[in-house]
């Protein structure tokens, strides 16, 4: 039971509650009457971005890393940041290359600002900014043009919806904005255009405007001429309609005429009366009703249609019937879009004048989406508020009624008494069941406090619930996340808005004081049977993931947390490749590769970095990825007799890493041939082998190798070594070992051409010198489910064993590894060091980092590089070789991002 608040303490009184409870008050709320707006955005590369609390600035982090950067001001606000407040609008592209923020001014004219992201996630420039007059501010933004989304099918493949909303073949962006004047605002860049463009329409009207027709880019919004304001409004977009629909809640605000009226000087009774005055007072206009500076108890709504005709933009606006809603306070209005399939205008149903008389009852009403609005009633601010929230259906008739293209229908609505409903967001979609959810964050009325020694310094606050559309039920197979906040701030930190992560399984929440990150509602993680496995969430979220291009670092979190079996792990990677498998069967288009779910691997594994065993498998998948962008760029760099010599250093850089790794490789398999017993009976794990006396008593080598205090690349024990280590699956995966073999051809073949050419140059000499001294010093001249699962696991599986022995074998009984050179090497202290662990490295081209050139830093498996610097292409003649480096230029090996190595 809640503890009963109804009639809340004053503020005096709350001073002195209970130490062991905590009680919310209505004045805790009532940012949420003032409109206070503190919005958040999460981009598809997971950058979240955040206001300032106080300053005109907006905060850029890296979810989910401590990298954090500022995005740069427009120079109007860098000189004069205190005639601005922070930005109430952030909105950045589903791509991740445009971002936009609105400034309101203090007693001003505010600032919209439109940036455009370079190859770092860290780096924004800004592309234009415009003013807006005070009355005209900025409301809400979206980008259109939204990439087609991918989803899962029930037997694993994926397929992509359509794109909603309309379409923009020849503008890139295409922002919307709302004024408060009740405009709507398209900002867009044409194709090989000089600057951002505008077109302007009326949304309480008809309205039609096209490009070039008196319109000025760039032309500031003008103020409405009544106290009437828009002060909330929402996008929605619909599936297999070029349409954009806009939802608008207003409110009335005092002129500013009025005010100058009420506190006019003349109003002193000192003065003396004079008529000429007298009549200048009547001619102001008259004060207004301070009830009626409340919100309207309408939501109105807008068709707004954007067209290109093959020579010009246009866009047409038809405002549609208004929705009627007592609640005084609107804090919450989300579209949420349904996809569905296309309408057939031929084989639809229609009316028969002989047997049907309503011409209505003929038509087939199409289901596009719901809109969902949130409300507060304080009643008379003396008890906690009310909360509501009420669904709406969005149906479109088929045919088309040229009167009525669209119908609105209430379709749930639901009190949430006693819990306050403070923000709500649009949920997860499933397409497989056809459910549809909304995402609502609730805050308690009071709780409990922790006790005894061991005090947390969080509490739970309120609980994130996933609701139905259109009933608004609770989702019976979702959990209910906890709000957690300052044990000290229990009562007075609601949040305020909310944004999902990429892939909708983690949620960023703003409230007045701190930014916290939450998991969503998802259905209980349970491990299923192989068969099975495409289908769990998080299997269905990498591979939409991958497909997408978009960052992973949500599901990494979520398979990091200790609540998540260990189980999951594999079990997720497994269904990804399930998918992946399926999709190639089936002929389908798979975005991604075997590399793109190794890279995902790579972060998957770090996040789990504090255990030595995660460590391992991440390494390793990082040099799975290093063997394929090695072998790219040697195919990239050969000619028809030969190689391109002009990146030859670069080359010889990538084969000493090459090299260097094999030799990892062969100590492994050397390892495991002269310590294994073939029959071993003792070893009480089948997947361990126990070393041998004799070999090593014969072989002095190996007894110091043992011996020695410095850790191999394999990190394994010196005492038992097992068949499941990691570098390992590069001898039993197809995928791993094709690479291999073939970039090892390379090395061969590029050794073998420097060794027969003649030098022409004193440069490619001694790069030919070195090549044959590296070379001379080195010491070596299968079930589909079995290689998912060894592939899922990160090295070789049980299954494998028997044949991974026989590969061992057949390895070490061959002239091809001289192991005196294998073992002994020079006092050289980085070559103890196991391959892909030297900070000092490019993880791109393999070479010694340069101190002086400005460095990347890899968000996903940690490395650096300086692919791209102004100075690393200077020194590039090679166009072979600049094209393999720009294929790294925005993301790394892995297929993490980049950031500036400095921030």
């Amino acid at each position: 039971m809640y503890p009963d608040v109804r009639n809340s303490p004053s503020k005096g009184k709350a001073k002195q509650a209970d130490a062991k409870t905590w009680h919310s008050h209505w004045w805790d709320f009532h940012p949420l009457a003032d409109n206070l707006q503190r919005p958040v955005a999460w981009s598809s590369s997971s950058t979240i971005f955040t206001p300032h609390p106080s300053q005109p600035l907006i905060l850029g982090r890296s979810f989910s890393s401590s990298k954090q950067f500022l995005v740069p001001s427009p120079d109007q606000i860098l000189n004069n940041s205190a005639a601005y407040e922070p930005p109430n609008v952030i909105t950045v592209s589903s791509n991740d290359h445009w971002l936009f923020a609105y400034f309101p001014g203090r007693d001003s004219d505010g600032v919209g600002c439109l940036w455009q992201r370079g190859y770092n996630i860290d780096k924004w420039n800004i592309k234009s900014c415009w003013a807006c007059e005070r009355g005209a501010g900025i409301v809400n933004a979206v980008f259109v043009g939204a990439e087609r989304e991918w989803v899962t099918c029930p037997d694993g493949s994926t397929t992509r919806l359509t794109q909603p909303g309309p379409l923009t073949p020849v503008s890139n962006p295409t922002l919307l904005t709302v004024t408060q004047a009740h405009q709507l605002n398209v900002y867009f860049l044409r194709a090989y255009g000089l600057g951002i463009k505008s077109l302007t329409c009326s949304l309480v009207q008809p309205c039609y405007t096209v490009e070039n027709m008196n319109q000025v880019a760039n032309d500031p919004s003008r103020g409405p001429k009544t106290s009437r304001l828009c002060s909330a409004a929402s996008f929605g977009f619909i599936f297999y309609e070029s349409v954009c629909m806009v939802a608008m809640r207003s409110r009335r605000y005092p002129l500013s005429d009025t005010l100058r009226a009420a506190s006019d000087p003349s109003h002193d009774l000192g003065l003396s009366l004079d008529m000429s005055v007298d009549n200048q007072l009547d001619e102001r206009p008259p004060l207004l009703d301070w009830n009626s500076y409340e919100e309207e108890q309408t939501i109105e709504l807008c068709e707004v249609k954007l067209r290109f005709d093959g020579l010009s933009m246009f866009v047409f606006a038809a405002p549609l019937s208004p929705i009627y809603h007592p609640g005084p306070c609107l804090t919450s209005l989300v579209f949420v879009s349904v996809p569905g399939s296309r309408p057939d205008t031929l084989t639809s149903p229609k009316a028969s004048p002989a047997k049907d008389k309503q011409p209505q009852r003929g038509q087939l009403e199409l289901l596009t989406g719901y809109l969902v609005a949130s409300f507060l009633n304080f009643e008379e601010y003396a008890s906690l508020p009310k909360s509501c929230v009420v669904a709406y259906s969005i149906l479109r008739a088929v045919p088309p009624n040229g009167k009525i293209p669209w119908t609105t229908r209430l379709v749930g609505e639901r009190s949430l008494f006693p819990r306050i409903l403070t923000v709500a967001a649009p949920g997860s979609l499933s397409i497989a069941t056809r459910k549809a959810t909304v995402v609502v964050a609730t805050t308690n009325p009071g709780g409990s406090l922790p006790r005894g020694a061991t005090k947390s310094k969080e509490v739970p606050v309120g609980n994130l619930f996933a609701l139905q559309l259109p009933d608004l039920s609770d989702d019976p197979d979702c959990d209910h996340p906890s709000i957690l906040a300052p044990i000290n701030r229990t009562s007075s930190d609601c949040p305020l808005s909310m944004f999902p992560s990429p892939n909708k399984l983690l949620a960023c929440a703003v409230s007045m004081q701190q930014t916290s990150v939450y998991t969503l509602p998802r259905a209980h993680i349970t491990s299923g049977s192989k068969d099975t496995l495409h289908q769990s969430p998080l299997a269905q979220a990498l591979t939409i993931a991958l497909q997408s291009r978009r960052s992973i670092a949500d599901i990494s979190h979520i398979l990091s947390l200790p609540s998540t079996p260990v189980t999951m792990l594999h079990d997720t990677l497994f269904g990804t490749l399930t998918s992946y498998d399926v999709n190639t069967r089936i002929g389908s288009t798979n975005i991604f590769s075997m590399v793109d779910v190794m890279g995902a691997a790579v972060e998957i594994y770090r996040m789990n970095d504090e255990k030595e065993r995660y460590s391992m498998l991440s390494r390793n998948a990082l040099n799975v990825c290093s063997v394929s962008a090695c072998l790219a760029a040697f195919e990239d760099c050969k000619e028809s007799e030969g190689y391109d010599l002009e990146p030859v250093w670069q080359l010889i850089s990538l084969s000493t890493w090459v090299v260097a790794f094999l030799e990892d490789l062969m100590k492994e398999c050397v390892f495991l041939a002269d310590l294994a017993d073939p029959t071993p009976k003792t070893s009480i794990n089948s997947n361990e082998v126990m070393p041998k006396e004799e070999p090593m008593d014969d072989n002095p080598f190996l007894r110091n190798w043992l011996a020695s205090p410095i850790p191999q690349a394999t990190n394994q024990s010196p005492h038992s070594v097992s068949l499941s280590a990691p570098i390992l699956l590069h001898l039993v995966h197809p995928f791993a070992l094709t690479n291999l073999r073939a970039v090892v051809f390379h090395v061969s073949s590029f050794h073998q051409y420097l060794t027969s050419m003649t030098a022409k140059r004193e440069n490619s000499q001694f790069a030919r010198n070195t090549m044959l001294d590296l070379v001379s010093s080195s010491g070596f001249g299968p079930k589909t489910e079995e290689i998912m699962t060894s592939f899922a696991e990160g090295h070789p599986v049980p299954a494998q064993h028997e044949q991974l022995k026989k590969i061992i074998r057949s390895l070490t009984t061959s002239s091809a590894i001289d192991k005196p050179r294998l073992f002994i090497k020079s006092s050289d202290p980085s070559s103890d060091r196991p391959v892909g662990d030297d900070p000092g490295i490019d993880v791109v081209t393999k070479e010694r980092l340069l101190t002086q050139n400005p460095r990347l830093l890899c968000l996903r498996c940690g490395g650096r590089s300086q692919v791209g610097s102004e100075a690393m292409v200077a020194e590039r003649s090679s166009p072979r070789w600049k094209t393999w480096e720009r294929m790294w230029a925005a993301r790394c090996i892995c297929g993490g991002s980049w950031v500036s190595g400095n921030i």
